[in-house]
């Protein structure tokens, strides 16, 4: 499946800006392959109301990834739909 994090690995701003570069960041997901990896599940709604959960309750995020024990990036990476499969954090 197509990377939806990224356009061909890379990821640009929905602005321009003087201090992002003209060639995007690598993507955090794919690591730039632009190929969503197996080990992950694509479920953006899921992490959509995992999101609006813990936003609902004044939560910030990385408060919330040390409550429940995974690290912020993961914890972001869940909030924008991908979950590892097999359940891991």
């Amino acid at each position: 499946m197509k990377c939806p994090n990224c356009k061909l690995g890379r990821m640009y701003p929905a602005v321009p800006h003087k201090n992002f570069p003209e060639s995007g960041l690598q993507c955090d997901v794919c690591h730039g392959s632009g190929i969503l990896p197996e080990y992950f599940n694509y479920l953006p709604e899921e992490g959509k109301i995992l999101k609006e959960n813990r936003i609902s309750r004044n939560v910030l995020l990385r408060d919330e990834a040390h409550r429940i024990g995974v690290c912020a990036r993961r914890l972001s990476c869940m909030e924008r739909g991908y979950f590892k499969k097999g359940g891991e954090s």
